[in-house]
């Protein structure tokens, strides 16, 4: 019996290979920019709570798949 998931692709792998298929460097750092007010988001109710966790792993996932250097790098190029 599989455990109930919050958060998470369930083939990591083949979500990692969809986002780096379609998006660009400079998309998936532009994403995680527009993502980071999702830290700061309070929800009132479990489902809000569970909705914001799953924006958070979105966006960690995605700064992971880049790593800080290049994120950091392409806030630089792209002017943010």
């Amino acid at each position: 019996m599989s455990e109930e998931r919050t958060s998470g692709a369930v083939d990591q792998e083949a979500f990692e290979k969809v986002i780096r298929d379609n998006l660009s460097p400079e998309g998936v750092a532009a994403l995680v920019m527009a993502l980071q007010p999702a830290g700061s988001i309070r929800a009132t109710t479990p489902e809000g709570e569970q909705a914001v966790q799953q924006v958070l792993w979105f966006r960690n996932t995605l700064l992971e798949m880049i790593g800080v250097k290049t994120f950091n790098q392409q806030m630089d190029e792209l002017g943010f």
